[in-house]
This record gives structure tokens, C-alpha cells and sequence, in this order.
């Protein structure tokens, strides 16, 4: 069984936390671009235009990613069962990283004419392949922080540092569109993010030399896919964890699908205006992010986690007053502008302390199990992820379409704001019942698991 680690860990250099979080950027291009602009791509407000009607849409990106739901598990036990000179995490980069950013271009390229079961079948295969390749790439690149970053606070640094990365990421999305506008008749604008994906994650798998970096591994017995699955899903700070993270995500999610809706139909501004409101909440959030790790050490992760999922879910219904004509004498411009920046502290907590947390969890059982499983722990996250994801289209594609998405008729796009924070708020009441902090990482195992057997 593993013993607790006791005195200072090597710090990881800062050039290997650089090319590691650099691998964000290639995620948040592609993921960030294909939530952000492919239903509106494939079903713009002006119908005529339309490539498909937005309720096929939404339902053809929601089927990809629930069968893509499947993979997530597996993904992780392969790559925890995996043993090659590379490491157990590299070789999915190098193999699936190419494939992943092809097939993200060929999104953008239908070969069909609109409105033709050509067309959906297209859009499912495509999409579907591109999110299994996804899941190859990131599902293991996000168990290796746990290997290579060994102390609660340098966790917290690593994660910071990737959303940096994540944010120059955003950036450069939300500012291709003054150079591409209108981007449905310039889509060589997504050659551009696939090929700087490509480039941010082989820096990650060219640059981290994940061997040298994780700790030498014990002989494990061999475990079954079934068994790693039971063991994560009766870890009680995991189920508390990703439960309440799936509300959250539920709630969040379906603001960021409908986010260009937001700006070009109920605050009638062009597309290219996207990078001015996103680049308020990333000011926001950048600065939000001393903040947070202050907070942390002096109290715990679950302190402030559950802290910014509270402020989230009271900050996204107000998005609803942003299709008035004004509030308290400001205008609607003016109002979204002062929403967005209030977003930013609470998306600075739930982003950065999200990785770290599973850290926690993930060496909790190490202890406990004596196996390190830190791909099965986001394998399974992912899974349930990539559900909520779908269902997160499936609620996008009522709302517009019983409530109006067009400027003559936008309450669809009013109600995001309400009905997300709702489930926000229900995400942070289910976090007040994780058990874990940093406190409990630090018991002996062997007594704490006597004691829960006793209990």
C-alpha cells in the first residue's frame, strides 16, 4: 500500500509547468470554437441561411457527445494500465493529437447540400470521431498533472497557469472573427485554430518528459475496467464532487453554447464584439486568481470552491434582464459589461480548483487502494461530462425553439440566464457534503479507513 509523502517535494521547473499547460490552448481551441460557434454556424439566426434547423442541430451535436460519453472510462484504463518508455499519458497525445485537430476542419467543410440527410449524417460522424479524439488527448492529459505536480499548492499553480494558457486560447478565438466576419462565409478561419491546436499540444508531448517527471511505480495486480469503474463510484468525495461539478457544468455550459445568441441577437451587436465581452470576464478572472489562491491556503478548497459556485449560480440570472432596454438608468450594453466582470471571480475559482480537487481525491485512494488511477478519476468524470454536455444542447434547442431566438423574439435566450443559475445553486448545495480537505488528505490512512469501517 502507498504511505503518505512526508518532507519537500523537487518543484517542478517552471519551463516543463509552461509546455504542460501550453496543451490547454490546443482544448480550449478546438472545444472553445466548436461550443462557441458550430450550432451557430450550422443554424444562424437568419434562417435562410440555414445549413440545418437549429432543433436537428443541437440534437445531432448532443448524440455525438453522449456516445462519446463511452469512451471517457475506457480511455482512463487504458491509460492507467498503460506502460511504455514514453509514459503512460504521452503516447495519446503523439497518436490521437493529429487526428483530433483534422477532424475539428473538416467541421467546418460539409460536403452536402443544406438540409439533406447528408448533411446530419456528416455532422454526426464527424462530430462523434472528433469528440472520441478529444477524449483520447485530454482524458490523459489531465491525470498526468497528478504526476507531476505533487503538492497541493503547486497543483493550484499548474492549474492557474493552464488557464493563462487557456485564456490567450479564448482570446485568439474571440478576435478571429474581426478578421473573418462574417465567419459562415470565411470558415478558413478554423484551419487557423486547427493547426495552432496541433502545435499547442505536441508542445505539451514533445516538451514534458513525463518519465523522468513521475515517480517510479510499484507492480500493480491487474485490475478489470468494472472493478477501477466500482471502486471510483463508491469514493464518496468523488460522487459529491462530480455530482455537484455536473450542475454546475449544466448550468455554465448552456450559458457559453448560447453566449454569440447573447451578444448578436439580444444586445444586437456583431460577432466580432465577442471578444469584448469575453475579454471582461477574463481581466475579471485573471486578476480574481491571487484571490483564489489566497483563500485556498488560508481556509481550505472547499471553502472557496463551494464560495464561487454560490456567487455563479446568484450571477447568471441576470443575464435575463439584459434583453430590457435598460436597468436603473443604465443600458443593456453597460449592464452586460458590469455582469460579465462579476463572472469573473467565480470563474476563476471553479476552473482553477476543479484539477486540484480531483488531485486530492485521486491520492486519497492511492492511499487507500494502494493503485495510482488518476486517469480513471477524469476518465469517469468525463464520461458523466460529456452526458451533461449533451444535455445541455437537448435544453439550448427547447428553450429557442418554444421561446424565439430571433430579435423580434428572444425569451429562449432570456431564460438561459434563470434556468442555468438554478442549477448552479443546486450544484453548491450538493458540494456542502464533500468530505474531503486538506485536513483528511493529511490522516493516516490506515486509521481513517478503520475508523469508516467501524463507522
Amino acid at each position: 500500500m502507498l504511505q503518505p509523502q512526508h518532507g519537500k517535494e523537487k518543484r517542478l521547473p517552471f519551463s516543463i509547468s509552461a509546455m504542460y499547460s501550453a496543451g490547454n490552448m490546443s482544448s480550449q481551441f478546438l472545444q472553445w470554437a466548436f461550443v462557441t460557434y458550430l450550432v451557430y454556424y450550422y443554424s444562424p439566426p437568419d434562417k435562410n441561411g440555414q445549413l440545418l434547423p437549429i432543433g436537428i442541430t443541437t440534437a445531432v451535436v448532443a448524440i455525438g457527445r453522449f456516445l462519446d460519453g463511452f469512451i471517457e472510462p475506457l480511455t482512463g484504463y487504458w491509460s492507467d494500465r498503460m506502460n511504455t518508455r514514453w509514459g503512460r499519458r504521452i503516447p495519446f497525445l503523439l497518436f490521437a493529437g493529429f487526428p483530433m485537430c483534422l477532424l475539428f476542419t473538416l467541421l467546418w467543410f460539409p460536403p452536402f447540400a443544406p438540409n439533406t440527410t447528408g448533411m446530419i449524417i456528416w455532422l454526426v460522424a464527424i462530430s462523434t470521431l472528433f469528440w472520441f479524439c478529444i477524449t483520447l488527448v485530454f482524458c490523459p492529459y489531465l491525470a498526468l498533472l497528478t504526476e507531476i505536480a505533487h503538492t497541493s499548492s503547486e497543483r493550484i499553480f499548474l492549474s492557474q497557469l493552464m488557464q493563462v494558457f487557456l485564456f490567450v486560447a479564448t482570446g485568439l478565438i474571440m478576435y478571429m472573427p474581426t478578421l473573418f466576419e462574417p465567419i459562415r462565409e470565411n470558415p478558413q478561419m478554423f484551419v487557423i485554430i486547427g493547426v495552432l491546436a496541433l502545435v499547442s499540444i505536441y508542445t505539451t508531448a514533445f516538451g514534458v518528459p513525463e518519465k523522468k517527471l513521475t515517480k517510479k511505480r510499484e507492480p500493480e495486480e491487474a485490475y478489470s475496467l468494472i472493478e477501477a469503474l466500482k471502486w471510483t463510484f463508491t469514493n464518496k468525495a468523488f460522487l459529491v464532487y462530480v455530482i455537484s461539478s455536473l450542475f454546475l457544468l449544466l448550468g455554465f455550459q448552456t450559458v457559453l453554447n448560447g453566449m454569440i445568441y447573447i451578444v448578436t441577437v439580444m444586445l444586437g451587436r456583431p460577432e466580432s464584439e465577442l471578444i469584448l465581452f469575453f475579454g471582461i470576464i477574463l481581466v475579471s478572472t485573471v486578476i480574481s486568481f491571487l484571490i483564489i489562491q489566497k483563500l485556498s491556503a488560508k481556509y481550505t478548497k472547499k471553502f472557496t470552491y463551494s464560495l464561487c459556485i454560490l456567487l455563479l449560480g446568484l450571477t447568471l440570472p441576470l443575464a435575463y434582464f439584459l434583453g430590457w432596454d435598460s436597468l436603473f438608468g443604465l443600458s443593456t450594453y453597460h449592464v452586460a459589461c458590469v455582469v460579465f466582470f462579476f463572472l469573473g471571480f467565480p470563474v476563476a475559482g471553479t476552473v482553477s480548483l476543479g484539477l486540484p480537487i480531483i488531485a486530492d481525491i485521486a491520492d486519497y485512494d492511492a492511499t487507500i487502494t494502494g493503485r495510482r488511477r488518476e486517469a480513471i478519476f477524469y476518465g469517469a468524470q468525463g464520461m458523466l461530462q460529456k452526458y451533461t454536455i449533451a444535455l445541455t444542447y437537448v435544453i439550448q434547442g427547447f428553450l429557442f425553439s418554444r421561446y424565439g431566438y430571433s430579435s423580434d423574439n428572444f425569451l429562449g435566450i432570456q431564460l438561459l440566464g434563470p434556468v442555468t443559475g438554478a442549477f448552479v445553486l443546486v450544484g453548491f448545495v450538493i458540494f456542502l457534503f464533500y468530505p474531503l480537505n486538506e485536513r483528511t488528505l493529511k490522516l493516516d490512512p490506515v486509521g481513517f479507513a478503520k475508523f469508516r469501517k467501524n463507522k
